[in-house]
């Protein structure tokens, strides 16, 4: 929609009001995804209420993707991309064969792996169909679906196969915290892909037990932590008898990826 400047200004005075921190960037937003006035006037409405704005328009862009979201699966956020990153570097000498995403969600980050790796496959886990409906969808819209395998399942769970790669953004938001959360997410995301547990780290742990019986001899795991957790995360990981290879750094200089793999022989 092409509004005019005053329609757009006083829909940035309602979404500062309501506390948002960049109110004319998500007017203009908005706006321009608007059919008509009316549909800008509900938006905006939405807005208000601090519903996030992917899910009012149903998308979100990720590494360089545009997926679709709904209030099924996480937002997909910049400081994931350190995963993807991370795995890149990981694999800089060779593409991985098998990539295993635990809580794979919208797919964000696996099929944003897929896309970088042409040769790989993936298999997504996620408890919530309704979540997986919308990862299938992406994984078509992007031209992956073919060599996604998605599955509901309890974390790794009933998986018998091995992984050169498993990667995961899993809950890690304590209770306590949880309810210092922007109103955004507090509301409006999936609970259940944010909380776990008191101090964030159950399941890390639940994940972390389960590799040793997931990964191949030389393959990695990259797992997403709180900005805060990086020395409980380890802990966790090196009593699982898994070796901490180093942590990734987000965009703000937190650590946000622990990257660890099975112990190495001598010889490997």
């Amino acid at each position: 929609m092409d509004a005019a400047p005053e329609i757009i200004s006083a829909a940035a005075a309602r979404l500062a009001a309501a506390g948002i921190d960049e109110p004319m960037r998500e007017a203009r937003i908005l706006a321009r995804a608007a059919p008509d006035d009316a549909a800008f006037q509900s938006f905006i409405a939405r807005r208000e209420k601090r519903e996030p704005v992917a899910y009012i328009l149903g998308r979100r862009e990720f590494w360089s993707l545009e997926l679709e979201v709904t209030p099924a699966v996480l937002i997909p956020r910049p400081d994931t991309e350190t995963l993807v990153e991370a795995a890149l570097t990981e694999f800089k000498q060779a593409q991985p064969a098998r990539v295993l995403d635990l809580g794979t969600g919208s797919g964000a980050i696996l099929i944003a792996l897929l896309k970088e790796w042409p040769r790989a496959l993936g298999m997504g886990i996620d408890k919530s169909a309704a979540a997986l409906a919308v990862a299938g969808r992406n994984a078509l819209r992007h031209g992956v679906a073919d060599r996604m395998d998605l599955r509901e399942g309890d974390w790794s769970k009933g998986i018998t196969e091995r992984f050169d790669l498993v990667i995961s953004n899993p809950p890690y938001i304590g209770e306590n915290e949880f309810a210092h959360l922007d109103p955004d997410v507090r509301n409006y995301e999936p609970a259940e892909a944010l909380l776990s547990g008191q101090d964030g780290l159950k399941d890390i742990e639940r994940i972390a037990k389960a590799l040793p019986d997931l990964m191949t001899p030389h393959g990695r795991v990259i797992v997403e932590i709180g900005y805060k957790q990086a020395a409980g995360a380890s802990h966790i990981f090196t009593t699982a008898g898994l070796e901490i290879v180093r942590m990734a750094k987000d965009l703000a200089g937190h650590d946000r990826a622990l990257v660890a793999r099975l112990p190495q022989t001598a010889g490997g």
